[in-house]
């Protein structure tokens, strides 16, 4: 008996409402980024069922390797072809080599071009070339999956396929159909173009838009929590209420606070990020030779500039204030150290549901109200700052920037209200602490 009473003590301790709600809130954060992901993915999947070729040549054999990428079912015992889709292809006429206005009039985001002559250098043996175009509008995982690569080799293996059944079988053969197929890459970013593979630009904006997410996040909980913790334990341990009696104005105690757990989460910051600049640079320097990273980086934009770095510079700043006002405010909520613990809960899912989906998936792709729910959450538009610089983006950085600066006008105007005033020890989140205290009196007075 004295076992369960202990163990109904625990659990009531430990199950608390604010845990119950913290449970409950993260299920919901899951299933809304498990919708998020399944959209994009079935997108994504939906985009690479079809193929955007351009057939300059329009030769027999360029006509075969077509026909040839349509198969849709195959006769497992014999190898005979038993059915073809034509939707698999979307056959595309592209005019001028200015790529990037091509594939925005065509509305696709890849394309694959035979060039002329392709089929009489197939014939002879010589080394024919096919053009491969991506472009990217995001540094998102999800957002770079391209049917590109899956197609240039399937054409890869239908050419050699083709060569060796009109040249005859021979070892010889065999050995040269390898390297008759050579790939251009091209690939585009806005107007801009560079000739290097999406795959590789693909790979290096990837690690910057997982590393870059990570030192953001680090940023917010490493402010917020230096903030929160200070206040709650200040005012848990009465040593507030001496620091404000003394003959110094709130708001300077106010601001002291701020700019101190500032200078500590930037100084974090500024370390993280030349980390990230010279991991950087030993991945890039670590690539085959003959491949500039940085170069086509800059040829399509997408490396910062001195301008870029001040915009970043200035949108963490305005982060930064923003997580300070919000976690002065939590901490004054809070009534012990196990509270002041809970009330974190509230900037964690604001961190963690735009860090994770930043990183995966493109946001302007989302659908208008799962896009709207993100991007109201403020810290969003700091996650995507540097992709929304480099990608020539500066509208929604700007209508970004403009909202957080609004929203941190709010904050400081509540936690300057909370500082000057006694509020700061009256004020307290407490979930129905107030009735069980009035019964509890009512019970002892009754007695």
């Amino acid at each position: 008996m004295k076992f369960a009473n202990l163990f109904r003590k625990e659990l009531k301790e430990l199950l608390t409402p604010s845990t119950i709600i913290t449970t409950i809130v993260m299920m919901f954060v899951l299933v809304f980024a498990g919708n998020a992901f399944g959209g994009i993915i079935e997108d994504s999947v939906e985009q690479m069922s079809v193929m955007t070729i351009c057939d300059k040549d329009q030769s027999q054999i360029s006509k075969d390797l077509i026909k040839q990428l349509t198969i849709s079912e195959v006769d497992e015992e014999t190898g005979a072809v038993i059915s073809y889709d034509d939707s698999l292809v979307k056959l595309v006429d592209i005019q001028s080599e200015d790529y990037a206005k091509e594939l925005e009039r065509l509305d696709v985001n890849n394309a694959i071009i035979i060039p002329e002559g392709f089929g009489d250098a197939l014939l002879n043996g010589k080394e024919c070339e096919i053009i491969s175009i991506s472009k990217m509008s995001s540094s998102a995982t999800l957002s770079n999956i391209s049917l590109n690569d899956s197609a240039v080799e399937s054409i890869r293996q239908i050419a050699k396929t083709l060569y060796i059944a009109n040249k005859g079988i021979s070892l010889e053969d065999i050995a040269k159909s390898e390297t008759l197929v050579t790939v251009s890459p091209i690939t585009i970013v806005a107007d801009k173009s560079a000739p290097v593979s999406s795959t590789l630009i693909s790979s290096l904006t990837s690690m910057q838009s997982m590393f870059v997410p990570i030192v953001v996040y680090v940023l917010i909980m490493f402010s917020s929590q230096l903030i929160m913790t200070a206040i709650s334990t200040e005012k848990i341990d009465k040593t507030l209420e001496t620091l404000l009696s003394a003959p110094v104005s709130r708001l300077s105690v106010l601001l002291a606070k701020m700019l101190a757990a500032g200078t500590v989460a930037a100084f974090n910051a500024i370390a993280y990020m030349i980390g990230f600049s010279q991991m950087m640079g030993s991945m890039t320097s670590e690539l085959p030779s003959g491949i500039d990273a940085d170069k086509y980086l800059s040829e399509l934009g997408l490396t910062l500039s001195f301008s870029g770095y001040i915009l970043l510079g200035l949108q963490l700043f305005v982060t930064v204030l923003i997580t300070l006002s919000v976690s002065l405010v939590l901490g004054a909520l809070a009534k012990d150290a196990k509270s002041a613990q809970s009330l974190l809960m509230p900037i964690i899912f604001m961190a963690i549901i735009p860090y994770i989906l930043s990183m995966v998936m493109d946001l302007k792709e989302l659908n208008p109200i799962l896009r709207i729910i993100v991007y109201a959450i403020p810290f969003t538009h700091t996650f995507t700052a540097a992709e929304n610089i480099m990608f020539s983006n500066m509208g929604i950085f700007w209508g970004g920037f403009a909202y957080q600066c609004i929203l941190l006008v709010i904050c400081m105007a509540v936690a300057v209200k909370i500082f000057t005033t006694d509020r700061i020890f009256t004020v307290t989140l407490n979930f129905g602490g107030k009735k069980r205290a009035k019964k509890n009196k009512t019970l002892s007075e009754n007695e």
